[in-house]
């Protein structure tokens, strides 16, 4: 095998270990186990679980990312912020990379913690920029564009996370539209507010 695609081999077995087990329980002997492959042939790609786990991580980082499209002004801006909300939560939900994203990854060690960091902060970053262009063209309402940036990653994330943490069933289709009507509409309907009933 080329020694790239050993390498990803060793990285598609350590996801599985890590996302089944999560990181404390997993072993290296689980890894080798899945992946076919002797301690020594481990030890020639990472240094140690926290390495591959790294790696892993990063690789999860960059799929996330690498998925959302740039919006084209000129275009259906709704349908484009729609299409890109679909293909981050397929992303995070793909092969159970919200466990390792938004669990797994944090409080390992201060490296793991850092750039947990330095991936939110691109995300929030790269969102606030598209918010503030939003905003100057007149397609996004009014607000701090670093807290709106924030609250969408919420908006986001934790769907993901209650859900998969209560056993559900995601269906990323549903998802994404529940998200984005709340990104178009808000929660609180227009109009007058229904009085109080005393009782």
């Amino acid at each position: 095998m080329h020694p790239d695609d050993r390498r990803a081999a060793l990285l598609d077995a350590a996801r599985e270990v890590f996302t089944k087990k999560g990181y404390h329980a997993a072993s290296v002997s689980d890894i080798l186990l899945i992946a076919g492959v002797a301690r020594g042939t481990f030890y020639n790609y990472f240094d140690s679980k926290r390495a591959v786990f790294q790696a892993v991580l990063e690789g999860l980082m960059e799929r996330v990312e690498a998925v959302i499209q740039p919006i084209d002004v000129e275009g259906d801006i709704a349908s484009q912020a729609r299409d890109n909300i679909e293909r981050i939560l397929g992303a995070a939900l793909e092969r159970g990379a919200w466990r390792l994203l938004f669990t797994e990854a944090i409080g390992i060690d201060a490296e793991g913690d850092a750039l947990v960091r330095a991936f939110y902060a691109r995300a929030a970053g790269r969102l606030e920029r598209a918010l503030r262009t939003g905003q100057a063209i007149g397609v996004v309402v009014d607000g701090d564009p670093r807290l709106l940036a924030r609250c969408i990653l919420g908006l986001v994330k934790e769907p993901i996370f209650q859900g998969a943490l209560a056993g559900e069933e995601l269906h990323v289709n549903q998802l994404a539209e529940q998200v984005f009507r709340l990104l178009m509409g808000g929660v609180i309907a227009s109009g007058p507010l229904p009085t109080r009933q005393s009782a």
